[in-house]
């Protein structure tokens, strides 16, 4: 009669610090996902200046579209400076950099349809870096004119977007 009563008591032990384990460690992943839920989704225009493994350097800008009127209208501008109905602030080259995951998502414009682009939608949507980065080498000195439009959560890079900028 001890032997059961003491294997009872290991049992319940046993299953209360298995249990026990298991709601620290749901605690901690708790905790890390409402760290993770705080970190704001910020959208940055920016140049692509290169890409070093994981690390993307980016030149940011400010994008004022004609339909922010007051903005749009705080800078000196000409005409010949928005024939798009868009204006490209760089006050000055002031480079960051941020980070590219895997599930980091690239969509660009791809307008020589080498990358699987067609005539009826152009647009290449893919969480493949070195796709983007062979489609960033069509650009003289792999550099594209143009900015691009950047989700990013931290430092991390969520998304890549190429609009249309004619």
């Amino acid at each position: 009669m001890q032997k059961k009563w003491m294997m009872l008591v290991v049992v319940v032990l046993l299953l209360l610090l298995g249990f026990g384990g298991c709601g620290s460690q749901k605690s901690a992943e708790n905790s890390a996902e409402t760290e993770n839920k705080d970190e704001d989704i910020t959208e940055i225009c920016a140049y692509i200046k290169e890409i070093k493994g994981n690390t993307l350097v980016i030149d940011p800008v400010e994008f004022i579209s004609s339909e922010d009127s007051d903005e749009f209208a705080s800078y000196k501008h000409t005409d010949d400076d928005v024939p798009d109905g868009y204006y490209i602030y760089n006050e000055d080259v002031k480079t960051k950099n941020v980070i590219l995951t895997g599930q980091t998502e690239y969509s660009f414009l791809d307008w020589t349809r080498e990358f699987g682009g067609t005539d009826a939608d152009i647009r290449v949507t893919t969480r493949d870096k070195e796709i983007f980065q062979k489609y960033l080498e069509t650009y003289t000195d792999a550099k594209p004119g143009m900015p691009f439009f950047l989700k990013v959560k931290g430092k991390k890079v969520i998304g890549i977007w190429e609009k249309p900028m004619a």
